[in-house]
């Protein structure tokens, strides 16, 4: 059964020794699979597994903040009119995007991102999202950062723990009935927000993080036991 188990964990490239992290991950980057280890080098290209990795835009433009903002405010009125005149398709969206979301993060977390280092860009090979390409020239900084939670850990574990209370007795208060708003609302929480928690304290393992900022406004923060050497491999100062 052991030997099974292993085989799992190594796939999904989870260790469960942290201090032996570097070793125990595969290298995330396809056909590089049989290749462990922090990094490797093959023909002028070096591979860097085990990492997390965040990417989006620094600057979101006024009017696109704007157009987000209009359809996020559609979508909720939608949802709620969905919930009142059809229940609980309303609820039932919500629970959906939730459980997606926490999939979807969860997953990132535990197969981690393959990064791929070439002469001309830098790779990040993302579970479940697509591959992407960052020119060495589109570097405007590679920093790297002392890692720290948004807040003291004991108020973030405070508020959740507040959150779960609240989302309990809303399945309890709804036992009655299962396809009302809060009892669907509150299984969401229950499943989210300790997801989003586990994925935060993963990333706060790490003392150090390495910042990439491109002339595009394009921000991606690797979380990896050695960010320096990927701020070397980049040559960017």
């Amino acid at each position: 059964m052991m030997p099974h188990m292993e085989t799992i964990r190594l796939y999904l490239g989870w260790c469960p020794n942290a201090t032996a992290a570097a070793t125990c991950r595969r290298d995330a980057v396809p056909g590089n699979e049989s290749r462990s280890g922090m990094a490797a080098v093959d023909g002028g290209r070096e591979v860097v597994g085990g990492a997390v990795v965040d990417y989006g835009s620094s600057d979101i433009p006024a009017v696109t903040a704007v157009v987000m903002a209009v359809a996020a405010a559609g979508f909720f009125i939608l949802v709620m009119y969905l919930s009142v005149a059809f229940p609980p398709s309303g609820s039932l969206i919500l629970l959906a995007i939730a459980l997606t979301l926490s999939v979807m993060e969860l997953y990132g977390v535990i197969r981690r991102t393959g990064i791929e280092i070439t002469r001309d860009a830098i790779t990040l090979r993302r579970p479940i999202l697509p591959a992407v390409v960052i020119p060495k020239d589109a570097i405007v900084k590679a920093e790297v950062r002392e890692n720290k939670l948004p807040g003291p850990s004991w108020l973030l574990v405070a508020l959740v723990g507040v959150i779960l209370v609240s989302a309990v007795a809303g399945i309890y208060g709804g036992l009655s009935n299962p396809a009302s708003m809060r009892f669907i609302l509150g299984i969401a929480a229950v499943v989210f927000f300790p997801v989003m928690t586990c994925c935060t304290s993963a990333r706060a393992r790490y003392p150090r993080s390495l910042t990439i900022t491109t002339a595009n406004k394009k921000i991606a923060a690797i979380y990896t036991d050695d960010p320096e050497r990927i701020a070397r491999m980049l040559e960017v100062s």
